[in-house]
């Protein structure tokens, strides 16, 4: 066996013995002998066990070495015996020559390697053959029992020269008790040369084979090395042992344990690479130590432990348990956990993690409260617990501080009254607000000259109409200022509610020939404030809600029934509430018939038929405001000097004519042709949700946001 090293000095022991002879560290010996005392025709000498004897040999037949004719291709084995004794502790030699070699053709040796004792031998037969017309005397040779001898473990030539040549260096033999036998058979081989040979005349070879001592066994040695990331307060946040191993055999086993103890037994099987492993420490409390155990095919061991690491590359856990929140305020309540190294700190942001505040506690709850925020925002809310070692776990949540929503400040502005007012009678004076039920539940709406209801909006003044029962706000239109005539107005003209006229349908907002409820077609208005959303509205339309609906009630007043050409007139069911026909005005926020609620979103109630989140104002939200029919009114917020459509039908007559109401010039609910050209006021609907500042005044309206 080969060794990573030589020793520096070998201790030679040389015998010239005959016979197999046991040195006293356990190594037998074996030696050859070649003198010109041998005559005859070359004849070569054996002794399988111990020694052997040659004469020498010649290329040609005309090359004369003591008068003795001698052949190239003669062959001669010997073996040579090593025996070690001791307790298995692998000892190691080297075979070497030890002599001197006259011959200019160096002499070929082949060694073999056995754990038994074979017989075998050579027997070589006088040839003669003729080169370049000249004859040549060689030596054909034939083994005995050479097939057993397996594979060679060494070869080479002996040269021209005197002292040591290793035939082979490093050999290892496990000792036992009663001895271990090894046996080296060294076959010498005079090669068979074309050419002539006369150089070796008078040549000689003579010495010995013997065994010396070798280079000194290792024992598996270790090293670990250690790939460590640093941590704090003396801990890491993981740890990579690596073992490299040194042997003197490539066959072997590692086994590995990991303890928080001075040392442990190995029985983990390494897996080995380019002759180490990697282990990584699991996080743990306590610090730990690798311990490893190499042992070899010669069951010798090598041992050792790394140095111990505190180690904990795990995460520690967070929870937000819970919250509280106020207007200006967030308190949140987080449970943490460590397992390994211990809770350092804690850290709270309410920016998404862009800062942090530090609080260094290692409890496993804690409640921290975020102060001076904005209401009704959503703020992001981020809490990391960092353990000893520096890891981080980290838990996220957003959460809303309370708004003061546009409702409540619009409530908290103004005076509100129980019950309902007298409908029959117009309101000239600043009532406040009123409460009522309409399709989505408790509506607040403006009654009277009121001065605390208007809204700036995506450049426009509006006024508030009411609160809906989903607290979104109801405005209708007043132009770039607070000012009354053409500029409440969209574009500071009229238009016709409807181009056609002849049939009852036309009163629809959205109409279907034929039908009294149809959505088919819209109306021209409807094309008309459409545009003008387009142009003006569009881009603000994520403050705008998508669930209040708009009302266009087409139901029948009592004892009529629809026909899209009516022989007589026809009037609606408005018309018996607060028209020309009721006996008693009693307005209504609920739409009659849901299929004339119309909306833009897939709401509960109401169609999905408008493109966009845009209507009229009804004559019920009219006559709520503080109007009344046929008797002016020009004190209350929804006079302008002009008269201007409702989305409500008033009649059809038996002309032809398609009616609707209006709110008139003077402040009344009127009616008009829906082919007559009138004032158009959109209404829109106001987020719940929005944030208004102001105070609702013509000089400081309310503003979203």
């Amino acid at each position: 066996m080969k060794v990573l090293e030589k020793l520096r000095n070998k201790k030679i022991f040389i015998l010239y013995l005959i016979g197999v002879l046991v040195l006293s560290f356990g190594i037998s010996f074996a030696y050859f002998n070649a003198t010109s005392s041998v005559t005859g025709e070359g004849v070569i000498g054996t002794n399988v066990t111990t020694t052997i004897e040659a004469d020498g040999v010649v290329a040609d037949g005309n090359i004369g070495f003591n008068n003795v004719d001698i052949y190239p291709g003669h062959k001669e084995v010997a073996s040579i015996k090593v025996t070690g004794k001791g307790d298995k502790k692998p000892l190691m030699f080297d075979v070497i020559f030890n002599g001197s070699n006259t011959f200019h053709t160096p002499l070929n040796y082949t060694i073999y390697e056995l754990d038994s004792d074979i017989d075998v031998s050579f027997t070589c037969e006088k040839k003669t053959g003729n080169v370049n017309n000249g004859k040549t005397y060689y030596e054909e040779c034939t083994g005995n029992n050479m097939e057993q001898l397996g594979s060679s473990i060494a070869s080479g030539t002996i040269n021209k020269g005197e002292g040591i040549q290793e035939l082979v260096n490093d050999e290892l033999i496990v000792t036992s008790l009663n001895g271990t036998e090894i046996y080296y058979y060294i076959v010498i081989e005079y090669p068979n040369l074309d050419n002539s040979q006369n150089e070796d005349m008078g040549a000689s070879i003579s010495g010995n084979i013997t065994i010396r001592e070798g280079n000194k066994y290792q024992a598996p040695e270790l090293l670990i090395t250690e790939n460590l990331t640093s941590g704090n307060n003396g801990w890491y946040t993981g740890a990579i042992l690596t073992t490299n191993i040194t042997t003197q055999t490539g066959n072997y086993q590692a086994e590995y344990c990991i303890t928080s103890e001075d040392s442990c037994i190995p029985s983990e099987t390494a897996s080995i690479t380019d002759n180490s492993f990697d282990v990584t420490l699991d996080s743990n409390s306590a610090p730990q130590k690798l311990c490893v155990r190499v042992t070899d095919e010669y069951n010798q061991i090598g041992e050792g432990c790394s140095n111990s690491y505190n180690v904990d590359s795990t995460n520690p856990s967070i929870n937000i348990t819970s919250s509280e929140v106020s207007e200006n305020s967030i308190s949140i309540t987080v449970n943490g956990s460590d397992t390994h190294s211990g809770i350092y700190q804690y850290r709270f942001s309410s920016d998404n993690g862009s800062s942090y505040i530090d609080v260094k506690t290692s409890d496993s709850s804690y409640t921290y409260i975020f102060e001076n925020l904005d209401s009704g925002t959503s703020y992001n809310i981020v809490v990391q617990i960092i353990d000893k070692a520096g890891n981080i776990g980290s838990a996220s949540q957003a959460i809303e501080t309370d708004s003061t929503k546009a409702k409540d400040i619009i409530l908290g502005n103004t005076t509100i009254h129980e019950g309902s007012p007298n409908f029959e009678n117009t309101s000239t004076t600043n009532e406040g607000m009123y409460i009522g039920q309409d399709d989505w539940g408790i509506s607040y709406y403006f009654r009277g000259a009121v001065d605390n209801n208007w809204v700036y909006f995506a450049g426009y003044y509006w006024r508030i109409i009411r609160i809906n029962g989903d607290e979104s706000v109801r405005l209708i239109y007043n132009g770039t200022n607070t000012s009354t005539g053409t500029n409440t107005q969209i574009n500071l003209v009229d238009y016709t509610f409807n181009d056609s006229y002849n049939r009852s349908e036309y009163v629809g907002y959205k109409y279907t020939s034929g039908q009294q409820h149809g959505n088919l077609t819209d109306s021209s208005i409807k094309i008309t404030i459409d545009g003008w959303y387009n142009n003006n509205l569009k881009k603000y339309e994520q403050y705008l809600s998508k669930e209040a609906g708009f009302c266009g009630d087409r139901e029948m007043a009592s004892g009529y029934d629809w026909e899209d050409r009516p022989n007589e007139t026809i009037y609606y069911a408005a018309d018996e509430r607060v028209g020309q026909n009721s006996t008693s005005v009693i307005p209504t926020l609920k739409c009659t018939n849901y299929s004339d609620l119309y909306t833009t979103s897939e709401s509960s109630k109401g169609n999905k038929v408008l493109t966009y989140p845009i209507g009229l104002i009804t004559a019920d939200e009219m006559i709520m405001a503080g109007g009344s029919w046929n008797d002016k009114n020009e004190q209350y917020y929804l006079y302008t000097g002009r008269s201007y459509w409702t989305m409500t039908p008033q009649r059809a007559n038996s002309s032809g004519w398609a009616g609707m109401f209006l709110v008139g010039s003077n402040g009344y609910l009127d009616r008009g042709w829906v082919n007559d050209p009138y004032g158009v006021r959109p209404v829109i609907n106001l987020k719940a949700d929005v944030k208004l500042t102001g105070s609702g005044t013509s000089t400081d309206p309310y503003r979203v946001s």
